[in-house]
């Protein structure tokens, strides 16, 4: 809505579908505050009903618009006294035995001191929605923006966002509805100074983008028209905040802005960046526009003792790999030093070499220990100002976020590896598992019917007599056979064959690049050394034999038929009087 001619700022002004500004202008100045007023019958809703100075006006206007008895609810986005110092007025009239004051359980704790008789209720035990008789009412919690409960109010119907200190501005002249782009210069110096940084801004501002708003109402300076709405939105995410919570040594406004633009530039890689090692090559980056940097590496302790590195020799990717002794000497130092674990960063000189180099601290989020190491090594001895300490320490803490979530992908990577090898290992044999087969199956024979001149053969065996070694000595010597085949199929293949158990005392091997002749060969010297193999204990002297099938696999032959073939083939070793190799083919096998 922009104004065409300027409206009477003595009446409520209808900014939507029964939404109506019942503020007050205040001459001379910047810091405007505003009320708004949901008209839904009896069950009407006040929101951030406002001051002492302006309570009176804010009252006459909703009369005007109905009786204050229809009042059922108010909303307070926060609790400082603009918006609130308003309610033990609203308190005294409005007496309705079900109208309650609506807030963050944050500002709660502090309104009750106003001691007000009206119930509070928490909009997060509301599970963050209210439904107001048909007119659905959503709150969007923006902590740190500009306190910790802060939130914003959302009405469905009409689209209007009642965004609190979100959005505001510092206005010089009186002006309710926002004319064009400027209005953004307004807003700036309003976040630059109140919101804590850009990194929680840019966060409110993610949570509210979905939201389908065709207007937003905030407590401070001009509302904002739907053709305005989302370039404010997107101006605002890449808006400097907290600049002043820089300044220690000095309050060198350029200076800081430097120092400033390389803190946001870091949690903007942060948030954008997809791999940790894009992360740490920003970091090293920026880095050495604030110090004489030679390299950046990170070493992290994990649980099991093992250390992972990140360097820049191999571009950021991560690696096991144990520190060099200067910097073991770090890890050692901090653990024996009593106030190692209150320590953001130091500056120190390396065993090695006497380099110097900036040693930051990494912490566990959740114990809040040091487990890790940003050592910058750098070409020369620096003096850091407590501004740029301050920019280190915050880099750190961001980092320190980052790593645990780079751990916590390489964890779950382990522990997925981890379940692999147990799905597609035989934990008695350690040979694959049928499951694997397939699976390696499937990707080999891809590759094979792309190009025919790959050879690819597959051998069954099957352990002769092998009931009897059950039945005679036990399972437990059954199992001692089974183990012993397994480390014959591992140690007589290569590393590119597959050796299955296929189940029970029946194995199979896929031969990758062996043709017929090749598979036989393998299959027969497999078959010699199991017909030499010699176990201890009570199989002492037991003499074992095994029988096979070989097959090659034609192009584009399913692994069952394949299978099959080479199954016949053993069926008919075993009735040829087993212990012995034969082909799918009994007229052209080898001899």
């Amino acid at each position: 809505m922009v104004e065409a001619s300027p409206p009477d700022w003595d009446h409520p002004i209808l900014l939507g579908e029964k939404v109506w500004w019942v503020g007050t202008p205040l001459q001379q100045d910047p810091f405007q505050c505003h009320t708004y007023l949901i008209d839904n019958g009896d069950d009407s809703i006040l929101i951030d009903p406002g001051s002492m100075i302006t309570v009176d006006d804010m009252l006459r206007k909703v009369q005007e618009v109905m009786p204050i008895s229809r009042i059922r609810w108010i909303i307070c986005q926060h609790q400082d006294p603009d918006i609130t110092a308003s309610l033990p007025v609203l308190d005294r009239l409005i007496t309705r035995p079900d109208a309650a004051i609506l807030t963050h359980w944050r500002a709660i704790a502090l309104l009750k001191h106003y001691n007000v008789k009206l119930p509070f209720q928490c909009v997060e035990k509301m599970g963050w929605c209210l439904e107001n008789s048909g007119r659905r009412i959503t709150f969007v919690f923006t902590p740190y923006l500009h306190f910790p409960g802060a939130f914003c109010t959302f009405d469905t119907q009409s689209g209007i966002l009642f965004s609190s200190d979100l959005f505001g501005g510092f206005t010089e002249g009186w002006q309710l509805f926002a004319q064009d782009e400027s209005y953004f210069h307004a807003m700036r110096p309003f976040h630059e100074h109140y919101m804590p940084s850009q990194t929680i801004l840019f966060d409110g501002l993610t949570k509210l983008s979905p939201l389908p708003i065709r207007m937003i109402a905030p407590q401070h300076g001009s509302i904002i028209p739907e053709h305005l709405v989302r370039f404010m939105i997107e101006r605002l995410k890449e808006l400097d905040c907290g600049l002043f919570s820089l300044a220690q040594s000095n309050t060198d406004i350029i200076r800081l802005s430097k120092l400033n633009l390389l803190l946001r530039q870091f949690f903007k890689d942060l948030v954008f960046a997809r791999e940790f090692r894009a992360i740490l090559e920003a970091l090293a980056h920026l880095a050495g526009q604030m110090l004489p940097l030679e390299r950046l590496d990170i070493h992290w302790l994990l649980d099991n003792g093992r250390f992972l590195l990140w360097s820049p020799e191999h571009h950021y990717r991560r690696r096991v790999e144990s520190p060099p002794r200067e910097v073991l000497a770090l890890f050692a130092e901090g653990h024996n030093a009593i106030d190692w674990s209150v320590r953001g960063f130091y500056l120190c000189i390396l065993e090695q070499g006497g380099q110097p180099a900036l040693v930051l601290h990494l912490r566990d989020a959740e114990s809040g220990k040091v487990r890790g190491l940003a050592v910058f090594r750098l070409s020369g001895a620096v003096v850091l100002s407590p501004e740029e300490g301050q920019i280190v320490n915050r880099m750190g803490e961001a980092l320190s976020v980052a790593s645990m979530r780079e751990i916590m992908h390489y964890e779950l990577e382990e522990e997925r590896q981890r379940y692999y090898e147990k799905s597609i290992r035989d934990p008695l044999t350690h040979l694959y598992t049928r499951f694997y087969l397939r699976e390696a199956a499937h990707r080999l024979f891809e590759v094979q019917d792309r190009d025919p001149n790959t050879a690819l053969a597959v051998a069954i065996f099957d352990l002769d007599h092998f009931k009897s070694v059950n039945d005679t000595y036990g399972h437990g010597a059954g199992d001692e056979v089974l183990r012993a085949m397994g480390d014959i199929l591992l140690k007589e293949t290569r590393t590119a064959d597959i050796p299955v158990r296929l189940g029970g005392e029946e194995f199979v091997l896929l031969l990758v690049g062996a043709r017929m002749q090749e598979a036989f060969e393998v299959t027969e010297r497999i078959r010699v050394v199991v017909a030499e193999l010699a176990l201890p204990g009570t199989l002492a002297g037991r003499k074992f034999t095994v029988s096979a099938g070989v097959a090659a696999r034609a192009p584009r032959e399913s692994l069952e038929s394949v299978l099959e073939r080479a199954d016949t083939a053993l069926y008919r070793a075993k009735h040829a009087g087993r212990n012995r190799v034969l082909t799918d083919d009994p007229g052209s096998h080898p001899p």
